[in-house]
């Protein structure tokens, strides 16, 4: 992109088409000032190195509020300068005043996406038009750019886990840091396949299902059998298999039923309406 495609004046009347429109594209940052105003004079040179910096991934748009106060009105400008930061369509981020260039920095990129974010979003629309080995490229290719980016790990954690290749969806799913906004969703997923090795390890469903038919009370049976219908995602019946385990004996390998209950709440949402029956039907047996 041209420096006249980055940075750019909003001519009165076309904020929504320069700006509102054009942020489902990349993000729009939107500095609002007046020629008056000495510390918009100050501020910008800074927006323009950091929004600079993102390399096409942001532009920005300078919005004179002296010669459009519809659009100062509407966005509550009371006092510039004003920075505002839209993403389809919405403002995401935003500050006010001169601040130095690291702090301005620092906001934007919080708000901003990477492009391993860029990236990400890519693999994702993949997926929805049934392209896998695409969407997998641009994952890779996400992690090429920002090795921990935990979105990229989570979805070829995922879709490894999927194809059966369960050492590799290990593998990266155990590389997403505590802190990461995907860590939750990688916990599940390594509860799914902690179950999925059970499950392999003792012949797989037909074979549990086989051995509880022969003796109903198999407790080691019914718990592998569990952990199977865990693995496959039918997180219902399972929970109802482990609770059945755990109101025979409270006490079943260290309270084994228990724990793999509250890994499969995290599967479906510690909120869902699933978790929210069992953790009621839990909590009866053990009080």
């Amino acid at each position: 992109m041209t420096s006249a495609e980055v940075i750019f004046d909003v001519a009165p009347g076309r904020f929504d088409e320069q700006v509102v429109q054009a942020s489902f594209k990349r993000a729009v940052v939107v500095d609002f000032w007046a020629e008056w105003c000495a510390p918009c004079r100050a501020l910008t040179p800074v927006l323009e190195r950091v929004v600079g910096s993102f390399k096409g991934r942001a532009v920005l748009a300078k919005v004179n509020i002296e010669q459009d106060r519809e659009v100062a009105v509407r966005y509550g400008i009371q006092s510039i300068p004003n920075v505002k930061v839209f993403r389809e369509g919405k403002v995401v981020g935003q500050f006010m005043g001169a601040l130095p260039e690291p702090q301005v920095a620092r906001i934007l990129e919080a708000v901003i996406p990477s492009r391993a974010d860029e990236l990400t979003a890519e693999g994702d629309h993949l997926l929805q038009e049934s392209k896998p080995d695409e969407a997998e490229k641009r994952y890779q290719k996400a992690l090429q750019d920002n090795p921990q980016h935990s979105g990229a790990l989570v979805r070829l954690g995922t879709l490894a886990l999927e194809a059966g290749d369960l050492d590799r969806a290990q593998e990266m799913l155990s590389r997403i840091e505590e802190n990461a906004a995907d860590y939750d969703a990688a916990q599940g997923l390594l509860a799914r396949i902690e179950f999925s090795r059970t499950c392999q390890q003792k012949g797989g469903r037909a074979a549990c299902e086989q051995r509880l038919a022969e003796d109903d009370g198999d407790l080691d049976a019914r718990y592998d059998l569990a952990c199977c219908l865990a693995a496959e995602g039918e997180y219902g019946p399972a929970l109802e298999q482990f609770l059945e385990i755990f109101s025979v004996d409270k006490n079943y390998r260290d309270q084994a039923p228990k724990d793999a209950m509250v890994r499969i709440f995290s599967l479906v949402g510690p909120r869902s309406e699933l978790a929210d029956t069992y953790r009621r039907k839990l909590a009866a047996v053990l009080y």
